[in-house]
């Protein structure tokens, strides 16, 4: 007749152990994986820009009139294209893409007298932690992209190609190249640096 199995398992100091291994882990993986997705966030706001700007270019060419990007407001976290474009400092919460159809620089769609005024594209710029700041040149530009039909973006009233810089950023004291800056030079090149700034100011024109 045998004797009792002793019983097995962790003793206290044990899972102390495997607690504090734990959470010195833990201190490691969870900022790691907040930067993760600050970094994805940025990506993916930024390549959404690059491609409006892509379709705003292309439209302009392929519908032979003036095609705009331009900061729009919104309401209830939608683009609240029928505001128009807003002009000014601050804070971007959200874009549009309209055809510009009498070139007057603001979208007035009028399905009598001005039909070819379409929306194409809206954006809007979702929570608190994603801020978006306009460059000197395109807010004194009224925040405004205007591509031509020859394809090249033009400020309002101007003859020279435009440039403008939109900085997408996450402040952060801690986290180096929490910002992506979408340039646009010469009119029509479009790229994607990355940058650094703590406090989300507004970007630098080049």
């Amino acid at each position: 007749m045998s004797g009792p199995h002793p019983q097995s398992g962790f003793t206290l100091l044990e899972l102390m152990i495997t607690v504090a291994i734990l959470a010195v882990i833990t201190a490691f993986a969870v900022p790691s994986f907040q930067s993760l997705i600050m970094l994805n966030r940025l990506a993916s706001e930024a390549n959404e820009l690059v491609a409006a700007l892509g379709q705003t270019r292309t439209e302009a060419i392929r519908v032979n009139r003036r095609v705009i990007l331009c900061r729009a407001a919104t309401d209830g976290g939608t683009v609240a294209a029928a505001t128009g474009c807003v002009a000014g400092g601050g804070r971007w919460a959200g874009w549009m893409v309209f055809v510009d159809a009498d070139a007057s620089g603001t979208y007035n769609p009028n399905a009598a007298s001005n039909p070819d005024e379409v929306l194409i594209r809206t954006h809007a710029f979702h929570g608190n932690l994603l801020q978006t700041v306009a460059g000197n040149a395109l807010s004194g530009a009224g925040n405004r992209i205007v591509f031509r039909p020859d394809g090249l973006a033009r400020a309002p009233g101007q003859t020279l190609l435009q440039t403008a810089t939109l900085r997408l950023c996450e402040a952060s004291a801690t986290i180096q190249q929490n910002a992506r800056d979408v340039r646009l030079g010469g009119g029509s090149r479009v790229s994607v640096a990355r940058a650094t700034s703590a406090a989300c100011a507004a970007p630098e024109d080049v």
